[in-house]
């Protein structure tokens, strides 16, 4: 099960519950899962600084069983869904990171 946290200082009235869905669906698509397997949970205005900055920003983690691993995909999914979040949130790349932790 796709397993994803989205923690961002912006504002709960920025990202709708929309914002939510089309993750899903990415997620789902992006690792070929039904999406009923998959759960994204997203924490708004939470206090954050990122490289010195107070400025908006985001972090992405991912987590799915087997699926993450030194030398797979990593770097694709990092990328489609880096650029993902900077089209629905207008944030710059620079202000978004994405991880896979470990399993």
């Amino acid at each position: 099960m796709p397993l994803c946290t989205i923690t961002t200082n912006l504002p709960d009235e920025k990202l709708s519950d929309t914002f939510l869905k089309e993750t899903s669906a990415l997620i789902a698509k992006l690792l070929d899962k039904d999406e009923k397997h998959v759960q994204v949970t997203l924490f708004c205005n939470v206090r954050t600084i990122s490289s010195g900055s107070l400025e908006p920003c985001m972090t992405f983690y991912l987590s799915s069983f087997t699926r993450f691993r030194p030398g797979d995909n990593n770097r694709k999914y990092g990328d489609e869904i880096g650029k993902f979040l900077a089209e629905k949130t207008g944030l710059p790349d620079s202000s978004i990171d994405v991880g896979f932790p470990p399993q």
